[in-house]
């Protein structure tokens, strides 16, 4: 019998970190997921890995590369962790800390990079060589190709556009800075303007569904919203808009061919995304600009997945890391 080759895709977020044994062709073939530990994303990444393995060998595939996307800014070259404003990696070293427990190559990106390369290969905007991917969970994450590379920067840590600012006296991100564009659009940011919201309307369908004010959810404010409730879909307008806002940027910035959106925020439906469409159109007509192709994630929840176990294969098919010239001069 022929040997079946796979590789490993590992996507860690801020909620769940989620395995994939991917066929060389890019088709999932299984995955599971556990929850995060927000204190230990090391520890989770290892233990999702490990099972991910030990799944596709009972499949009779043999892992040949894992690919991590990481939530976080990633130095690629050495696998590390440098930066992350929603987890804490108990060992930052996460190519090596995996390596050392699997016995295999380690590639690990930024998670939104890997989503957008994911998208790339065979999702949503395959085959375009200058595209856009902002995946809205728990924060805002986003990866560009330019030309046909994903852009990483210098040290690794480009492409976090969830962390511009929008207005210096905006409400405090995990970043460190305040009034990060993350903190309009995200999941978190959805759930802080519905809790707000629910003080000065008691009569909310958010606080039925949650319990309390307190206690509301991204996911509530969606269910409201699917049933009329005004306030809900009021903070979702606003979102959206602010994400066409920060789309209509992306634009100026990049030029992309497509906008690709991704996660779970994305799952809110037309009372996010029809404000959000209405404004990046608004502000491109303001521009004469040509109108930007939107696209909703043709992988959903297995974009990092994919892309992850991608960019493994391509470092493997290349024998080493994808190497800056000026990086490795410094």
């Amino acid at each position: 019998m022929s040997v079946r080759s796979a590789a490993i895709g590992v996507d860690v977020g801020g909620t769940t970190v989620k395995g994939g044994i991917v066929a060389m062709s890019g088709e999932v073939l299984d995955r599971l997921e556990h929850p995060t530990e927000a204190q230990a994303a090391t520890k989770t990444t290892i233990e999702v890995t490990e099972a991910a393995i030990a799944r596709a060998q009972e499949m009779g595939y043999v892992p040949v590369a894992v690919g991590i996307g990481a939530a976080g800014f990633v130095d690629v070259l050495s696998g590390s962790v440098t930066f992350s404003p929603n987890l804490v990696y108990d060992d930052p070293d996460l190519a090596d800390a995996v390596a050392a427990r699997v016995n295999l190559p380690v590639m690990v990106d930024n998670d939104a990079n890997a989503a957008a390369w994911g998208e790339r290969a065979v999702g949503a905007a395959k085959g375009a060589n200058n595209m856009a991917l902002l995946v809205l969970g728990t924060g805002l994450g986003s990866g560009f190709v330019s030309n046909g590379r994903l852009v990483r920067g210098f040290t690794g840590a480009a492409a976090e556009f969830g962390h511009t600012v929008v207005d210096p006296a905006g409400p405090r991100c995990n970043c460190g800075l305040r009034g990060c564009i993350e903190q309009y659009v995200s999941g978190q940011a959805i759930a802080r303007m519905a809790r707000e919201a629910a003080q000065h309307n008691a009569d909310t369908s958010m606080i039925s569904f949650a319990g309390s004010a307190d206690a509301i959810t991204g996911y509530d404010v969606a269910r409201a919203a699917r049933e009329m409730d005004e306030v809900a879909r009021d903070v979702l307008r606003t979102a959206g808009r602010m994400l066409g806002l920060a789309m209509s940027n992306v634009v100026n910035i990049f030029d992309p061919e497509v906008i690709v959106l991704g996660g779970r925020v994305v799952e809110a439906g037309e009372p996010f995304l029809g404000p959000a469409r209405d404004e990046l159109a608004r502000l491109l007509s303001e521009q004469k600009r040509r109108p930007a192709r939107l696209q909703l994630s043709a992988l959903g929840r297995n974009a990092g997945i994919v892309g992850a176990a991608a960019l493994a294969i391509d470092e493997m098919s290349r024998g080493g890391a994808d190497r800056d010239p000026e990086r490795e001069g410094r």
